[in-house]
């Protein structure tokens, strides 16, 4: 499972409205990783220098390429995450706490969704958009919690550009980012294909506090 993020920790008017937290689980991440390892050699056989994939600032002739390349993939799911930033309580206005609830979530979701049977081992690959302090928080919260589940995992944090999975995840979060935060549906729709879940953490929520 691959987990990216898109939107920022900054709780304030110059921040982003929104959070995002996808979760792309590769059922055999070899075929997702040579799909997008094939487009790259061929955008630079095509004279497009390309290091690694990362939809915010790829051109977008780029981007176009790799939503065509996700589309077609028939081995990933999907798992959405995300909130209105605006409704997170003082308490979780901190990288840290903030990533926490969020990642307990989502794992406590897919954990006891459809993962829940089929696999004896679940292998995690966080984005590292926490520092080294930042992290040992956020496992300090969140091994607890996946303790109780009774499922064998690991968990790890690697830079997004270290694995093309990685790269699927921040196109994914990329485009949920964008549907919430500027009304742009054309990624989305691009990935109706794949099956998804996505909720909305804050959804109860009514109080803004900031």
């Amino acid at each position: 499972m691959f987990i990216d993020e898109s939107g920022n920790f900054d709780f304030s008017s110059r921040g982003t409205d929104h959070f995002v937290l996808s979760a792309i689980t590769a059922l055999d991440p070899l075929v997702s990783s040579q799909k997008l390892q094939a487009l790259k050699y061929q955008l630079l056989a095509d004279g497009i220098d390309v290091d690694y994939f990362h939809a915010s600032p790829d051109m977008q002739a780029v981007r176009n390429a790799v939503f065509d390349e996700i589309e077609k993939l028939t081995n990933i799911r999907i798992n959405y995450i995300y909130a209105d930033k605006h409704k997170t309580h003082p308490d979780y206005q901190s990288p840290e706490a903030f990533y926490a609830l969020f990642g307990k979530t989502l794992l406590k979701y897919v954990f006891n969704g459809w993962l829940a049977t089929q696999y004896e081992q679940i292998i995690v690959i966080f984005d590292k958009a926490l520092t080294n302090k930042q992290q040992k928080a956020f496992l300090g919260v969140v091994k607890p919690e996946l303790k109780l589940l009774g499922k064998p995992y690991r968990i790890y944090f690697h830079r997004t550009m270290a694995d093309f999975n990685g790269q699927i995840a921040d196109y994914c979060a990329w485009a949920k980012y964008v549907l919430l935060e500027k009304s742009e549906s054309r990624p989305m729709d691009k990935l109706q294909r794949i099956p998804m879940s996505d909720f909305d953490i804050f959804n109860r929520g009514r109080t803004r506090y900031y």
